[in-house]
């Protein structure tokens, strides 16, 4: 996650999402794996045979040219012994990642399409920007302060976190968007006039 700095305060924004080489073998091989199963087969078998992460790294630059090269990346793990070991990996955005599972069937494309935008959909949010609040309803607004302060809790509230001055700017922020809605609360109950006392005609 990356920190963008504006004149009011500094703000977190989301990097576009990507789908990983390891990522994208596992979903061809769970296709293949419930195509063979729909067939009556075991997986893997003669017919559907399991995908390996080095043959799907070979094919990758057969499918995206010499562009695959800006996607090549370095994966951490944990092996059986306890070490830490390195791996080539590829990084895809949306594009790429589309193009790369419509080379192995276009059921795949359409599944990898289908995540890769809900996964966008996920990150169009900025938690921290309250500028539209009064756009909202009042329901609205409680439960957009009420994420923004859980995000700012859970991402900058850390004692002892460099981060701790941002959650403090954030929290100054938070408190005048809850004394917005609170205002425009009252101001809506007092725009509902004066109810007549109990046995006086309304």
């Amino acid at each position: 996650m990356k920190l963008v700095k504006t004149n009011k305060t500094t703000l977190p924004v989301t990097e576009a999402p990507t789908m990983t080489s390891l990522e994208m073998v596992d979903y061809i091989n769970a296709d293949r794996k419930a195509k063979a199963e729909a067939e009556g087969m075991s997986f893997p078998c003669k017919k559907y045979r399991k995908l390996e992460h080095r043959s799907f790294m070979k094919k990758v630059p057969k499918v995206l040219g010499e562009a695959a090269e800006k996607f090549f990346a370095v994966d951490t793990f944990i092996n059986g012994t306890g070490g830490e070991v390195e791996r080539d990996i590829y990084r895809f955005p949306k594009r790429e990642a589309c193009l790369m599972a419509m080379s192995y069937s276009y059921e795949l494309q359409a599944q990898v399409f289908d995540r890769m935008t809900e996964l966008e959909g996920s990150k169009d949010i900025n938690l921290m920007d309250l500028s539209g609040l009064t756009e909202l309803t009042i329901r609205q607004m409680q439960d957009r302060v009420a994420q923004a302060e859980k995000f700012s809790f859970a991402e900058h509230g850390q004692k002892g976190s460099s981060l701790m001055t941002l959650r403090k700017k954030e929290k100054k922020a938070i408190k005048k968007a809850e004394q917005l809605v609170k205002d425009l609360i009252q101001f809506k109950l007092c725009d509902l006039g004066d109810f007549p006392d109990e046995g006086e005609p309304a």
